[in-house]
């Protein structure tokens, strides 16, 4: 109707959602903060290629603070604790029992 038209045409986008159910409409704010957002509203084509390329880069393990430097958000990046290091082929102790 023109009236949910109006709602959803003022809400701000990546902050305001519009939920229609059985019990009701309503607009609310998810309140995600910067480093959520970077990860949650990463949609566009250039955030998946950079994704891609990030994860070719970096590892899965060292994609989240390659990402958040991506995005400017080096801060956050340096709050993650350091990346574990995976054992190596060559290792002949890798993937064995310490004892």
């Amino acid at each position: 109707n023109d009236r949910q038209i109006e709602i959803i045409a003022r809400a701000t986008p990546k902050r305001d959602y519009y939920c229609q159910s059985a019990r009701g409409n309503r607009l609310f704010e998810l309140g995600l903060g910067e480093v959520a957002l970077a990860f949650a509203a990463a949609s566009a084509k250039t955030d998946q290629l950079a994704i891609s390329a990030l994860t070719q880069t970096h590892g899965t393990a060292g994609f989240a603070r390659a990402w958040l430097a991506h995005r400017g958000l080096a801060w956050a990046a340096d709050m993650l604790p350091p990346d574990p290091v995976a054992p190596t082929r060559s290792d002949p102790a890798a993937g064995q029992p310490k004892e």
